[in-house]
């Protein structure tokens, strides 16, 4: 606010427009709209400043903490409106930037008060985040690799740790359904899950590296494995008493109330699981050699907490605030719920509530992120290729506690693999390789044309 009065170097008129921009999906109010009847036009008119002062004060070819911020917000709305092309492009610009102005790296002697070194870590860190959230989303290399980067996760301001959560956007004017004071006495603990966010982007670099992208081989994810799943485990263990969130624990007893930015953190944490382990039961060569039964349940569990997370935060606050990235995780449990769900014997059961919840989430995340309908075409396209019924009546209750798979016709949802050896590049990165790719993958979901499904075999997805 100081340098917004003062026009000082970490805000501009171009940060404050994508902010506007960003924020105005998710309002209600006619005024934000091109067509006061069109929620689609929400924030076009913030959308076409940002254009206009980028073009105007050459602000791409002039790097600027304040207009990296402004990037990396407008190309992560681009990304969730389904704008993909101009979502890359624009994140493209902010992480060249970031190198740019030597943000991956903390100065071993500078004249920079600390406010400079807070505001520049946290730029980088945000930075880092969309970076490899990107890079699931459309399939492609991550710009900021681990050894590029040398940046430290510990800030100073600690002010907005203890922050109460205040929902205007929710309030019981724009949803009565909502129960009134329904932030009194949350507080978001916004460093703190910043600062494990960061810790889990790490981690997912590696991910990716490892298993998805181009150079990533069978037999390198296979010796990974465990080591990532160590990491994952090592993450989780060590969240504070602070930021735990497990709403299946005890079921039908109120579960404590946390802010939306810790849900999200565990909903990727679990999606992250998933994106691990779900490789070692799609791929033919990987079946034989890993244990496909525990990979199976681990990616069956995390779906699980996925959706129970997603419902609670649906019943909590409703999901016309929710951000794009928790639209991705409903999606990566939806690959899992939906196979699961074909493979029992009868069209009914805790699978296909799942299933059924997780897809009315994903409708819901539609409204202020258009983006995530391509996700949710993917699975209803399985869905009907499968044969599966959503109109089946429900279970009364979806039992956390235990599940049934059938794993042989699991394995046969997915498309046998014809690559020559266990060298072979995983199945990840589109570059028309001589074996199929599922019809929902977890890496590149945005990227390219929707993939077409037989319909005639549908257990030979």
């Amino acid at each position: 606010m100081r340098d917004l009065e003062c026009s000082g170097p970490y805000c501009s008129n171009f940060m404050l427009n994508a902010i506007f921009a960003c924020c105005s999906k998710f309002s209600r109010r006619p005024e934000v709209r091109d067509n006061p009847d069109d929620p689609a036009t929400a924030g076009r008119r913030f959308f076409r400043r940002c254009d206009e002062l980028l073009a105007r004060e050459s602000l791409l070819t002039k790097p600027q903490v304040s207009t990296i911020v402004g990037l990396l917000l407008l190309g992560s709305t681009y990304n969730a409106r389904g704008e993909t092309s101009k979502g890359w492009l624009y994140t493209g610009y902010a992480l060249r930037m970031v190198y740019d102005l030597g943000l991956h790296l903390d100065p071993k002697q500078t004249t920079d008060s600390a406010e400079e070194i807070e505001i520049r870590r946290r730029v980088f860190w945000g930075a880092f985040v969309c970076d490899k959230l990107q890079s699931l989303y459309l399939g492609r290399p991550v710009a900021i690799n681990l050894r590029d980067s040398q940046v430290s996760r510990e800030f100073l301001d600690l002010y907005e740790e203890k922050e109460p959560l205040l929902f205007p956007a929710i309030s019981s004017v724009s949803s009565p359904g909502l129960p009134e004071g329904i932030g009194d006495a949350i507080p978001l603990h916004s460093v703190s899950t910043f600062q494990q966010l960061c810790m889990l982007s790490k981690i997912m670099t590696t991910i990716i590296n490892r298993f998805y992208v181009v150079g990533a081989t069978f037999s390198n994810a296979q010796n990974s494995l465990q080591q990532v799943d160590k990491a994952l485990q090592q993450w989780r263990g060590s969240l504070s008493s602070d930021l735990d969130f497990q709403p299946w624990l005890s079921p039908g007893v109120p579960v404590p109330r946390q802010p939306p930015n810790v849900m999200v953190l565990h909903n990727l944490y679990h999606s992250l699981i998933i994106l691990v382990h779900r490789p070692f039961i799609s791929d033919g060569h990987l079946r034989s050699a890993a244990a496909p039964v525990r990979s199976w349940e681990r990616c069956t569990v995390a779906a699980r907490c996925i959706t129970s997370i997603a419902l609670t935060y649906k019943s909590t606050f409703s999901l016309a605030g929710a951000p794009y990235v928790l639209g991705y995780t409903i999606y990566v449990a939806c690959t899992i719920h939906v196979r699961n769900a074909a493979s029992q014997d009868h069209q009914s059961g805790d699978h296909l509530s799942l299933l059924k919840a997780s897809l009315a989430c994903l409708d819901e995340l539609c409204i202020a992120n258009p983006g995530v309908a391509k996700p949710a075409n993917i699975i209803r396209r399985l869905v009907e290729a499968n044969k599966l019924d959503l109109m089946a009546e429900e279970a009364q209750t979806i039992d956390q506690s235990s599940f049934t798979f059938d794993l042989d016709a699991i394995l046969n949802m997915f498309p046998a693999n014809q690559g020559p050896d266990v060298d072979f590049v995983m199945p990840g990165y589109r570059m028309g390789l001589d074996y199929e790719l599922p019809p929902d993958p977890l890496f590149g979901l945005m990227d390219g044309p929707a993939m077409s499904f037989d319909l005639e075999t549908p257990m030979l997805l």
